[in-house]
């Protein structure tokens, strides 16, 4: 089954004992957004130019796809991709629902209405079959730990795991988070950048961290 870079994030991100996400809450927004701006790198819908965004849309019937590639479109400037990393974070709730229905739709999860204390309601996310999630988990820790060649949408995750500081989503004990954690920052560091959409990936990883380090902060007031 090929799955975009969003809804590889998206399952990586839902906890699956405990129905949730596990990543935090601000950098989920922010890598949210990022991850689409990620999907479309990947499928040549955006290069860069001179850091400023060249569009190429075409739309596939995708409500977030075709909604923020609408939005990008009928912007009156030509803007850099970190203009749009934090613009499109402002959206991320309806990013993260149209996925978790895409993904309901392809029966990879169940989600489940309920109400805390009768009154204030909440969802809960669950895995139909949670091997998806583990194969995705495998393969990244191969890369990681093992040297395997990764794949343009591998690289582009495991941006996105930097960028949330979610190291701990490819750690099976406490003692492997320091060497993950390590072994991905020499991986972003490497040559897997050399080609030129790589380099447009590096500029969207790098936009994503400034855009969850200046939220952070503002949050901390």
């Amino acid at each position: 089954m090929e799955l975009s870079i969003l809804k590889q994030y998206v399952i990586l991100a839902i906890n699956p004992d405990k129905g949730k996400v596990s990543v935090d809450g601000i950098r989920f927004r922010y890598t949210l957004s990022g991850a689409l701006l990620m999907d479309y790198l990947e499928k040549g819908e955006i290069t860069m130019e001179n850091k400023l965004l060249i569009l190429s849309f075409r739309k596939n019937g995708d409500p977030a796809h075709d909604l923020y590639a609408d939005l990008i479109t009928k912007s009156s400037k030509t803007r850099k991709i970190s203009f749009w990393a934090r613009r499109l974070a402002d959206r991320s709730r309806y990013i993260f629902r149209e996925t978790v229905s895409s993904l309901e739709k392809e029966r990879i999860l169940r989600c489940e209405h309920k109400k805390f204390l009768n009154l204030i309601p909440y969802n809960r996310y669950w895995f139909i079959d949670k091997r998806l999630r583990i194969n995705i988990i495998e393969e990244l820790r191969g890369v990681l730990l093992y040297n395997r060649k990764a794949t343009i949408k591998q690289s582009m995750l495991l941006g996105l795991i930097k960028a949330s500081e979610a190291h701990n989503l490819l750690s099976k004990e406490k003692g492997e988070l320091k060497l993950i954690r390590k072994k991905n920052s020499e991986f972003l560091k490497g040559d897997v950048f050399s080609t030129e959409i790589n380099q447009a990936i590096k500029e969207t990883q790098a936009a994503i961290i400034g855009s969850v380090v200046a939220a952070s902060v503002a949050a901390r007031g």
